[in-house]
Formats: C-alpha cells, sequence, structure tokens
C-alpha cells in the first residue's frame, strides 16, 4: 500500500476506463447467473439441498474459470513470443493483448464475486460472529483449485456433512473467510465442526503446524482466548449500537440506476461517486462529480488532507476487513452490479477530517502511518515498519492501535464516526486488562445491519 500526502486528483477518464475495464460483453453474460445464485444464498439458507447444489455449482464454475485464466495466461505468453519473432505485426499484439487480459480480469472478478456469495452464507451460519471470521480468515485465500486427489476427498466429505440430518457444510476453498481446515460442518444447534481431510496418516512438519492452528482456533471459538502473533487474543462482546449510512448509500445508488450517476456526502470525511455503467449515455456525470461538493472538495485542497480514493470493487481485494457485499441490506440485483462492475462507486475518505472529528470528541492521535512521506517509508526495513501503528490514539493514560480493518469498515460499510468514537470510550472504560493482551470485539447486533 502507497500512502502519500496530498489530496488524490484523478483524470477525467479515470472512471470510465475502470468501468471499461470491468464491464465486458462477458460479464454481462455472467451477471444473471450471479444474481441468481445470490438470489438462492438469501432465499434459500435453511434449504439443505439448495445449499449445497449451490456451493457445487459456484466450486465449478470457479475451477473452470481458473482453469480459462491460465489458458489466456499461456495465450498472452506466446502472444508476447510471437510479437518478439515478429511473427505478428505490434498492432496485432496490441489488440491480442487487450482481449487476453480483458478476459482475464473478467474471470478474476467472476470469482471474487463467487466467493462473496458464498461468504454470506458463512457469515450466517456464523451469527454474523465477525471477530471469529476475522481470525478465520487470517490467511492469504485459496486462488487455485486443482481436480487433484486432495480435492476429491474434500468434496466427499463436504457431500457426506450434509447426510446428517441436522447439519449443513461449507466447502471451505470457496469462500474467503474459511481459510482452517477443508471443511467446516454446522449443525443446527449452532455448533460448528472445522474438518480437515487428509490423505493417508503421514505426520509431518506441516501437517502439525496446521493441527496446531486448527486447535488454537477451535480454543478461541470455545473459550475466547487465543494465542495469536505471540500474545493473549481474546473476544470481547459489545452491545454498542453500530450506526451506519447504508440507507444514504442506498437511496443514492437508486438515483443513479435511474439517471446513471450521483454523488454522496457524508459529513465532511467521505464523498461517494456512484456510476451505473449500462445507463450512462456521455460524459457529463464527469463535469457533474467535479462541481458537487465543490466547497468541501476546495476545503480538503486547502487544508492539504490526506484523502484516499478507492473504488468498492476494491474491497474484494481484502475482503476479511469487511462485510461481503452478498449481505448488505440491499436488493440481489444492486448487490450484484457492485460485485460485478455495473455499479460503480468511487469512495473519497478524508482521513485527516476524522482525525479532527477524533480530537474534538477528546481523542490525540499518537501516530499513524499515513503521516509517513514515501521516503520515510521506503527508509524503514520490513520489521520497523510492522512496529509502525496504521492509526494509535490515547485518552488520557490510555493509547493503543486502531485496526486498519476498524477504518475500511468506515470506507465500506459506511460505519459512523460516532460508533468508532463509542467502541473506543468503551475500550477506555474497560481500562487495562492483564488477562489479555489485544482483543478483537464482536458486536452483538451485526444481524440487523445485513440481509
Amino acid at each position: 500500500m502507497k500512502f502519500g500526502q496530498r489530496l488524490s486528483i484523478r483524470k477525467n477518464i479515470e472512471l470510465i476506463e475502470m468501468a471499461q475495464g470491468i464491464w465486458t460483453p462477458r460479464m454481462r453474460a455472467w451477471r444473471d447467473v450471479l444474481e441468481d445464485y445470490l438470489y438462492i444464498s438469501r432465499k434459500r439458507i435453511r434449504n439443505k439441498w439448495s445449499i449445497f447444489k449451490l456451493q457445487l455449482n459456484i466450486f465449478d464454475d470457479i475451477v473452470i474459470n481458473i482453469k480459462s485464466i491460465d489458458q489466456y495466461k499461456v495465450l498472452e505468453a506466446k502472444n508476447i513470443n510471437d510479437e518478439k519473432k515478429g511473427i505478428i505485426t505490434k498492432e496485432n499484439f496490441e489488440i491480442q493483448k487487450k482481449h487476453n487480459n480483458s478476459l482475464i480480469h473478467t474471470d478474476t472478478i467472476v470469482n471474487k464475486a463467487l466467493r462473496e456469495i458464498v461468504d454470506g452464507i458463512v457469515w450466517k451460519y456464523f451469527n454474523y460472529n465477525r471477530a471469529i471470521l476475522y481470525i478465520l480468515a487470517d490467511k492469504q485465500p485459496i486462488e487455485t483449485i486443482r481436480g487433484d486427489k486432495g480435492t476429491v476427498n474434500n468434496l466427499h466429505e463436504f457431500g457426506e456433512a450434509f447426510l446428517e440430518e441436522n447439519a449443513v457444510a461449507i466447502y471451505n476453498d470457496i469462500t474467503n473467510f474459511l481459510r482452517v481446515g477443508d471443511v467446516t460442518k454446522i449443525s443446527e444447534d449452532g455448533s460448528i465442526e472445522i474438518i480437515e481431510v487428509k490423505a493417508n496418516k503421514k505426520r509431518g512438519g506441516r501437517i502439525t503446524r496446521q493441527k496446531d492452528r486448527m486447535s488454537e482456533i477451535v480454543e478461541f471459538f470455545n473459550t475466547g482466548f487465543t494465542t495469536y502473533d505471540g500474545k493473549i487474543l481474546k473476544i470481547v462482546n459489545s452491545d454498542l449500537k453500530q450506526n451506519n449510512y447504508l440507507s444514504l448509500l442506498s437511496n443514492a445508488i437508486k438515483t443513479a440506476q435511474n439517471r446513471g450517476f450521483e454523488s454522496l456526502l457524508i459529513g465532511k470525511y467521505l464523498i461517494l461517486e456512484i456510476v451505473d455503467v449500462l445507463k450512462i449515455k456521455d460524459d457529463k456525470f464527469i463535469s457533474y462529480f467535479k462541481s458537487r461538493h465543490k466547497t468541501v472538495q476546495d476545503e480538503w485542497r486547502k487544508n492539504n488532507d490526506f484523502v484516499h480514493p478507492e473504488f468498492f470493487i476494491n474491497k474484494m481485494e481484502y475482503s476479511k476487513n469487511c462485510a461481503p457485499f452478498s449481505i448488505y441490506p440491499f436488493d440481489d440485483k444492486t448487490c450484484t452490479d457492485i460485485m460485478t462492475g455495473q455499479l460503480m462507486i468511487m469512495s473519497s475518505f478524508n482521513y485527516s477530517e476524522l482525525f479532527r472529528i477524533m480530537k474534538k470528541a477528546g481523542w490525540d492521535i499518537v501516530d499513524s502511518i499515513i503521516f509517513k512521506s514515501e521516503a520515510e517509508i521506503n527508509f524503514l526495513k520490513e520489521k520497523d515498519i510492522k512496529d509502525i501503528s496504521y492509526l494509535k490514539v490515547g485518552k488520557g493514560p490510555l493509547s493503543f492501535d486502531v485496526p486498519p480493518s476498524l477504518l475500511a469498515r468506515m470506507q465500506f460499510e459506511l460505519l459512523s464516526p460516532a460508533t468508532i468514537i463509542g467502541h473506543f470510550e468503551e475500550i477506555l472504560k474497560r481500562g487495562p486488562q492483564k488477562e489479555y493482551d489485544y482483543s478483537l470485539t464482536n458486536f452483538t447486533d451485526e444481524k440487523n445491519i445485513w440481509r
């Protein structure tokens, strides 16, 4: 991740280029299928057979798309070689390169959307326990699934779990959140079993470490405590009501779906620019975005604020930080259009303004990597960078690191600053704890937010 200390000014054509890069004819063919899958995942969540069949279809689609990506990468390598040898012209090389990259990108986005749909099922089965899911997701997701013996064994175990009368299962490799074990079985009474499938009884260092990792997760799930990065981590439940602005976004999206675009200002720290790619007929929305909320944008520039722009669809690159789009409180069509890029939502998040809000509430900004220049960051060794706080806040004798995921929720889930500050006050009131080094918060009202 790269940080700067200037307002990010985008070229006028960037939004169009991004939309064209994602929204291709092949994506249009996929879109309805994804919406159907999402509908089933929501409507038939209590139907074992529907959830079983849905996952098998998604598994098959992901595997086929992975093979397609591999094939287009081979074609791209051949294309490069042919151009070097003079077999094809530079013009034909560029045409073929654009075609290959477009299809690779489409298959990649589709696979991310497919996993987001299964993630929605996972969140429901885990009763929206964000803290547990965050830990379960703390490994790189499996981008490649091969039809080898291990996969076959996993599928058999997955199918057998559904044969139990009061149980369902998740095939872990088609999710972003279940990165421990191969199959997760959920019983009707709420008990959860993480299953690691092995083809034989061979033991080794890697298997031992996997078992240790699973043991830690099981302990964490059952007791709320675990050892994480050499420190004791605890789940702390909170009854704090989480307020957000998703209803405002929903209304803005409806406007965009009607006329093609809309812009939404939240406080003075967040601007959302929304484009329905299939509805826009010209570039008038560009001048609209430039003039909309101009006073606020001019103020950002004048203050030299740090503003982080990000497309909503990029949230799928690091899904564990936020709830999946598949459970957002929007209709099936809207969620699908966000996941596939038909609805392009640019979020410009003003960290400097957020810090001012925190300071006004009595919280000091002790340290943040955001304040470091690019030269300072490049000078630091990797170990030193890990020791720098993404954001550290303090009040009175207490100071603590704010996890990046909490700030990501403000940008993608539109969690309110008041909720963040209320969470800080809870931590302050709780005071120093001897039984654990740091904590993850499970907000008990999550299921009231999501669909």
